[in-house]
């Protein structure tokens, strides 16, 4: 049974078998799974490229990156206002509704993606002195904001359309063209971080711009990839493929949708990479070697949790659907099996990233000090990760649902009541493992409440969208 078989049995008032259930489960979730799996070793392999350059250039980059994950952040919200009616609309059958809210997401990509990029570029020329950085990797981490912030609106291009195309439930040709992006970029770094040098006996061609390369090799990379992804959404048959007789201006329902639904998620957003750019702050102030090692042990946890993002994409798209043709009770089942299997994997991962913290670090510096120091935080952190997990996947889910409001709510009282509000009073004393040792325990907390929210089941919607 695929996902249009799904809508039409829901439709109809048919059970579907927990073999079933799970069976689509699976099928969502591997391809996103191998996809994150595929794009957090090419985030290894592209921290390797750049480390090797020193700590100090690892530490240009971490300055930044909460920053950087703040907008990624925005744009993953926006996404989510679109894909969901997508969903919605097509697990109630109306394939043409979900057209035109494609076509209004090509137009808002388009118009938001210029500004927010222009904002980013302003941002970048004085985010990492405001952020209390390094004097010494100010000017690289200055440099590597602004352009990634350029190619933003191709960003916006491959995380909407591949959000859209998975609740639509086509998993595998994001999955595809997103782990090709991580390639293009790792080829791009290849070429654009080094000068011209001898590999093997070859004279390799080398632009030499260091850090900079690193910026436009993922900026390169993204805009390849969004391109090709708006290409193949429009034209490859299916549900979405156009037909002419959309509507290609903005309706007033499909932007009070998009609203609804991606505010609270921005908020939410918002709430998250804000305390992080917080914690960056005060990593900061602790110097360069605690700022590589910070970033470090941040690039190697995101191994462990991956799985949980894969669940959540099908939680997201299973949910959606299942409200969209009127089964509130499904969506509940497929709520509660995506988040026990988000547990369970991340139960796995999360013991590998106890064990085999020397190694995963060690793979991203030559540095002994940042291995060493990063390896101590990851093997307390282990511990909160498959409560993480529950977090992640219920986000999906209650996003399927149409929920924002409540993971908004949820993580500013976990983020800012617990773990921003503690490092600034108590831990920040204690160095990088303080900080990591009260982000545990705000992980573990945050995954309690979102458990509670699921299981108390008043995120399932009266209605459908209009």
């Amino acid at each position: 049974m695929d996902m249009q078989q799904m809508s039409e049995a829901m439709r109809s008032g048919a059970s579907i078998s927990p073999k079933e259930q799970m069976r689509l489960v699976v099928a969502l979730s591997v391809p996103a799974i191998l996809e994150q799996l595929v794009v957090t070793l090419m985030s290894y392999i592209d921290t390797t490229m750049v480390g090797s350059l020193g700590y100090q250039a690892t530490a240009a980059i971490g300055a930044v990156a909460s920053t950087i994950w703040l907008f990624n952040g925005i744009v993953n919200a926006i996404a989510v206002g679109f894909s969901v009616q997508v969903a919605q609309y097509l697990g109630a059958g109306r394939a043409r509704d979900s057209r035109n809210v494609l076509c209004q997401a090509m137009l808002f990509n388009a118009a938001f993606g210029l500004a927010l990029a222009a904002v980013a570029i302003t941002l970048g020329q004085f985010l990492p002195w405001l952020l209390g950085a390094d004097p010494a990797v100010c000017p690289d981490a200055s440099a590597y904001f602004s352009i990634v912030g350029a190619f933003l609106p191709f960003y916006i291009a491959s995380a909407l359309y591949s959000s859209i195309l998975r609740c639509s439930g086509n998993v595998r040709l994001p999955s595809l063209l997103n782990v090709g992006m991580c390639v293009l970029d790792v080829v791009f770094n290849f070429f654009l971080i080094y000068p011209t040098r001898q590999v093997c006996g070859v004279t390799v061609w080398g632009a030499g711009l260091g850090v900079r390369g690193a910026a436009l090799g993922t900026g390169l990379s993204m805009a390849c990839v969004g391109l090709v992804m708006l290409l193949l959404l429009i034209r490859r048959p299916g549900p979405l493929h156009l037909q002419g007789d959309e509507t290609w201006r903005f309706t007033g329902v499909c932007l009070r949708n998009a609203f609804r639904l991606s505010v609270p998620a921005a908020l939410e957003r918002i709430t998250l990479c804000g305390a992080q750019i917080i914690m960056t702050s005060v990593v900061n102030s602790m110097g360069a070697l605690s700022v590589a090692a910070n970033y470090v042990a941040v690039q190697a946890e995101s191994i462990c949790y991956l799985p949980a993002y894969g669940v959540a994409a099908a939680a997201t798209a299973l949910v959606g659907q299942s409200i969209g043709a009127g089964r509130p009770d499904m969506a509940k089942r497929f709520a509660y099996s995506t988040t026990a299997l988000g547990f369970s994997l991340v139960s796995v991962t999360g013991a590998l990233l106890f064990f085999a913290a020397p190694l995963l670090t060690g793979t991203l510096t030559p540095d002994a000090e940042v291995v060493a120091m990063a390896s101590r935080v990851l093997r307390v952190v282990a511990f909160s990760e498959p409560l993480f997990a529950v977090s992640i996947v219920v986000i999906g889910a209650l996003r399927g649902a149409g929920d924002s409001k409540g993971p908004f709510f949820l993580n500013l009282c976990s983020m800012w009541g617990m773990r921003v509000l503690v490092v600034l009073l108590y831990t920040r004393r204690f160095g990088v493992m303080g900080i990591w040792g009260t982000m545990t325990a705000e992980l573990v907390f945050r995954g309690i409440i979102f458990l509670v929210r699921l299981l108390r089941g008043h995120w399932v919607p009266e209605s459908a969208l209009a």
